[in-house]
This record gives C-alpha cells, structure tokens and sequence, in this order.
C-alpha cells in the first residue's frame, strides 16, 4: 500500500526542495568553518611574526649601544616589547632571546642554522651580534596544523644582525 502510494507521487517527491539548504550546510559547512578558522590562524601568526620582527629591530637598538630599559635585561626587554605589540596573543614565558657574537660577517651562518636555544654573548666591540626572537606556536586548527607542521607547532622567529659599536 504504501509502496503504491511512493509510486503514484513520485513526482511530488522528486520536485520537493523542503530541506536542500539545511542538507548543503550539512555536507558544505563544516569545511567552510574550518577553512574560515585556518584563514584566521594563518593571519594571526604572521601578526606575531610582525611583532616579533618590531621587537627584535627595538631590542638590537639597546643592545647595539650596550644599554637596556632601566630595570630590564636585554631579554625582559625583547619579550616585553613583543608581548605589546602582539596584542596579547603570544604567552610571554615561551618566547626565547638568544644572542650569538660572530668575529666577522662572514662567519655567521644561515637563518635556519641559528641557535635559538635562549643563551645570550653579546660579544665585544666592533663584534658581529644575531639577536634572535624565537615562540612557539600551538595550532588550534587541526588540519592546519597537520600541513603546515605534523608536530602540532611551528617555531616563530625573527632575526636581526648588527655590529656592536666600538669602544
């Protein structure tokens, strides 16, 4: 019987729309938001990239010259300043200043090849110093975190040479 009935109005069931915006929010929507949250995560890291890179260019001001904000280590100095910058959205404990002295230009390797491990030699004068800002950041994406980096994080940093000043 109700066989019978499904055949005699097909039509009705074929030409029926009630529904199709609810199933295509279904099938299209969770991609979409996730596609909307990676857009966001993407921009909000290259904002603390460009923080960093404003507070590393303001730390190697005081560094160069030898002198710091009154009360603050070279590295309070550096996270501060890029904490203000950041709009509140990196954790301050995590970030990391390393300086590293080089006797020449020429003896300072590639970006990559940097040490970001914290330990600070600001060197001598007329010395080559790479004042690097590192932070790690924590996907809260998930399929953005998987391409970008299957660790979950990827490592921020900011990089700025200068030569200390004489004596």
């Amino acid at each position: 019987m109700k066989i019978r009935f499904f055949l005699k109005n097909k039509k009705n069931y074929l030409i029926d729309s009630q529904g199709n915006t609810a199933l295509e929010m279904a099938i299209i929507g969770p991609v979409f938001f996730l596609l909307l949250l990676g857009i966001f995560e993407v921009g909000m890291i290259m904002v603390i990239k460009t923080s960093m890179e404003m507070a590393i260019l303001e730390t190697v001001r005081f560094g160069r010259t030898g002198s710091t904000v009154s009360g603050q280590t070279p590295s309070q100095t550096a996270i501060g300043l890029a904490t203000t910058y950041s709009f509140g959205l990196i954790d301050p404990s995590k970030m990391r200043l390393t300086v590293t002295a080089y006797p020449s230009y020429s003896a300072i390797p590639n970006f990559n090849a940097l040490p970001d491990n914290g330990s600070q030699n600001f060197g001598t004068p007329n010395q080559f110093a790479v004042y690097t800002l590192s932070y790690d950041w924590h996907f809260f994406t998930p399929l953005v975190g998987d391409l970008l980096n299957p660790s979950g994080f990827i490592t921020i940093r900011a990089s700025s040479v200068v030569m200390n000043e004489p004596s």
